[in-house]
């Protein structure tokens, strides 16, 4: 597990007492001017957009920066789980994933910390673990002031832009439009589907890299393959072209069997999966010409990864936020660019914290002590690799009711909540459907190692804004997502302070040992 030299020297000066959440008032943020309000949710109309919080920055940089700097693209493919995708051997078709791979490097074992949409991203593009931002969703914001690439990369002289696909990751619910000169999330959505459309989403990336001058880099955040799973011809069809049954992949069809009031049979199952991978392979071809932009461009810094996968398993289905099975944990990631060799193939186990110095390394940028990632850049030149026992940490909701926390090596996998554990052995076992009675301590002791991190990570946040209650508009877009139960007010995320409260089916007893497990006790709200 890597949590990061200065952090570990941090922990090693706590009293041992539980760190409050906020830090000292000296530290605390100072919140930009307000941004005007851009209209109210409904259809055919943008989002509410009120601001986020916006923490203001402090820089601990290691190194000098390159005399050579490169431009940076980064691409997000939200909810996309890896075992699905051509590129690593799916089902799914995606030819520019692999063309990309082709001229690049494709880690095999990246594992997302989170699994949900702002925190997860504020995790990859800051290099530090989704607990040390706080409760991005209470808050709109990060409580941590350290940099994230974009403000790295804008600090030495680089014009930063987003644009944005999904409503989870609008200024207003991450705060995350701090990190950027050009923060493109003013978008119209339909209640149904809470995307911004791909095609779009390329459209605008594509005006802001052929207008915008180097040095530069480009954040872009894809949507598509989020729930409700619904691709367009001829991809609808594309994966199972013979059902004759009447599930579509709507809210309305799915949301019974998401809420874990109706059991759902293989057949209706696997033409749900069908769907999913349709729209993934629809996503590749939404992407291509972005990608093809840069494809003639070798000193060009391109990532592509995802910021959590999918549930298709464990009777935990068509969801993400209570599960830490590797159908949602473990996601592509993808680089090609300077001193990144074409066709490696990396077998080692990475965290997507690597994402934010691995980027920054390459483009000849300095990274921040604070980073509890590493750059992986040296693994490219190895080629196809199976050492390592590195622990990647992956928890859900910690203000939630029974949230997981899971430790995963190259062989072992526990996940802990309450006082109840399920480990598996990876290599013999990679759908997780037989718990091992014994585990490597090894896994034990890198949770501990976690929680005694947990206990000060207040140092390393400014304080706390108060939590934001939603108005009723905005609450009726939360609901529609998962973040709020119906008729509920309050601000997400916040158990016990008008948060969402469990919903769906508990998992009661533990399973029979070669049983799948199903949903976890205390489960959230599903995320839509």
């Amino acid at each position: 597990m890597r949590i990061g030299v200065i952090a570990l020297l941090l922990l090693g000066a706590c009293s041992g007492e539980e760190a409050a959440e906020t830090a000292p008032p000296e530290e605390a943020a100072a919140e930009e001017a307000p941004r005007p309000p851009r209209g109210k949710a409904g259809a055919g109309g943008p989002p509410p957009q009120r601001p986020g919080f916006h923490a203001e920055v402090s820089f601990e940089l290691v190194g000098e920066p390159q005399e050579t700097l490169h431009d940076v693209l980064i691409i997000s493919l939200d909810t996309v789980r890896a075992d699905r995708l051509g590129v690593y051997g799916g089902r799914a078709e995606t030819p520019a994933l692999s063309a990309l791979a082709a001229r690049g490097a494709r880690f095999d074992q990246a594992i997302s910390h989170f699994p949900e949409t702002a925190l997860s991203h504020w995790a990859m593009l800051s290099g530090v673990l989704p607990v040390v931002h706080g409760n991005v969703p209470a808050h709109g914001g990060s409580l941590y002031p350290g940099p994230t690439v974009a403000e790295i990369a804008g600090e030495h002289g680089y014009t930063t832009g987003a644009v944005i696909g999904g409503v989870t990751l609008t200024d207003s619910a991450s705060g995350l439009g701090r990190a950027f000169d050009h923060y493109d999330d003013d978008f119209e959505v339909d209640p149904l589907d809470m995307r911004r459309h791909g095609r779009e989403v390329t459209e605008a990336a594509l005006a802001w890299w052929a207008e915008t001058p180097s040095p530069k880099l480009l954040f872009v955040h894809y949507f598509d393959a989020h729930f409700p799973y619904t691709p367009a011809a001829p991809w609808d069809t594309a994966y199972d072209p013979d059902y004759a049954g009447s599930l579509t992949g709507s809210d309305a069809d799915l949301r019974p069997y998401r809420d874990g009031e109706r059991q759902i049979s293989e057949r209706d199952l696997q033409h749900i999966l069908a769907l999913y991978d349709g729209e993934l392979s629809e996503q590749d071809a939404l992407v291509a010409p972005l990608l093809d932009a840069v494809a003639d461009s070798p000193e060009v810094v391109v990532a592509v990864t995802s910021d959590h996968g999918e549930s298709f398993e464990h009777d935990y289905y068509f969801n993400h936020r209570a599960g830490l099975w590797d159908g949602v944990t473990r996601v592509p990631w993808i680089m090609a660019g300077p001193m990144v060799p074409p066709g490696v193939r990396v077998a080692d186990q990475v965290g997507l914290v690597d994402l934010a110095p691995t980027v920054l390394t390459l483009a000849g940028l300095p990274v921040d002590a604070r980073m509890a990632g590493a750059a992986r850049n040296g693994l490219f030149v190895q080629g196809i690799r199976t050492e390592g026992m590195t622990e990647v940490i992956s928890v859900t909701d910690p203000w939630a009711e029974a949230p997981q926390r899971a430790v995963r090596t190259l062989q072992h996998k526990l996940i802990r909540w309450e006082d109840r554990h399920e480990a598996y052995d990876l290599a013999a076992d990679p759908q997780e459907t037989a718990p091992l009675s014994a585990h490597p301590k090894a896994l034990d002791d890198a949770l501990k190692a976690y929680e005694r991190f947990t206990e000060g990570v207040g140092q390393l946040q400014v304080e706390a804004p108060a939590s934001r209650l939603v108005d009723p508009e905005e609450a009726a877009q939360l609901e529609a997502l998962g973040y709020l139960a119906p008729g509920q007010e309050g601000a997400p995320g916040q158990q016990g302070q008008g948060g969402p409260p469990p919903r769906g089916k508990a998992r009661g007893t533990p399973p029979p040992r070669g049983k799948a497990p199903g949903r976890p006790p205390g489960t959230p709200p599903p995320e839509r």
